[in-house]
């Protein structure tokens, strides 16, 4: 991400676009890519979060929740909600394992607001 605004948001619109366009390998990239490089730790959460949903690709929601243990890891913080949202999917068949690994580097390495 740069310094420029306007590049930071047609940046972000174009990765936006990339996570809905059906297409595996670029939704995947554009996930990974948001949770690297947007700088905004809250938003990035919400857009994680939101890919959990029931019905949504079974790939990206796995991806998600690897994406929120990377986020406590990169960024040292993440919410109370996010901690929360791990927790509760500790039980889950598909995500469980998955969650405890990142709910692993979230206690290693973040702070819970």
């Amino acid at each position: 991400m740069s310094d420029d605004t306007s590049a930071d948001h047609a940046w972000r619109a174009e990765m936006l676009d990339d996570l809905a366009s059906g297409d595996a390998s670029r939704s995947t990239r554009a996930l990974l890519s948001l949770t690297y490089n947007d700088p905004d730790r809250s938003w990035v959460e919400e857009l994680l979060l939101g890919q959990l949903r029931e019905g949504n690709d079974p790939q990206l929601r796995s991806l998600a929740v690897t994406c929120m243990g990377h986020l406590g890891r990169m960024r040292g913080i993440v919410s109370a909600r996010l901690f929360a949202t791990l927790e509760g999917l500790l039980g889950d068949p598909v995500l469980g394992g998955i969650a405890e690994d990142a709910l692993g580097d979230v206690k290693h390495f973040a702070t819970v607001l």
